[in-house]
């Protein structure tokens, strides 16, 4: 079933965050302030986000993953929220993003392949389908 939920972040980014210990990026030029939640989706949905939103950008790309339970354990809600025009269902981090080991369970590389970008292989990582 999964416990994990996937950001996709530019490297850049996710990099100058770092040094803060916290992520403050909803998705691709939206800040978490400008949105009031940080984008995030399932497996299932990854490769749909990575090609109609970032499919054109050709900055490194990092798919990061995330511990639901370390992340509401750190006071920081999740919700599911339905999309009223498709029957798919997005999901919302609802505050700032803690850096820390117990929330981010990994970060991938996102690779560019014949032009397409390709979602990293989640084998035992435990994610959401």
């Amino acid at each position: 079933m999964g416990s994990r939920i996937l950001h996709v972040a530019i490297a850049d980014d996710w990099g100058a965050s770092g040094n803060f210990g916290e992520y403050e990026v909803s998705t691709r030029g939206v800040g978490f302030f400008d949105a009031g939640y940080i984008r995030a989706t399932t497996a299932g949905g990854i490769d749909d986000v990575l090609q109609s939103i970032y499919g054109d950008l050709r900055l490194p790309l990092l798919l990061v993953v995330i511990d639901v339970a370390a992340l509401e354990a750190a006071g920081v809600a999740v919700r599911r929220v339905a999309d009223q025009n498709t029957a798919r269902h997005s999901t919302r981090i609802e505050g700032i993003l803690p850096m820390d080991d117990a929330v981010i369970v990994a970060t991938l590389a996102i690779e560019r392949v014949d032009g397409v970008l390709r979602v990293p292989d989640l084998t035992g990582l435990d994610v959401i389908d």
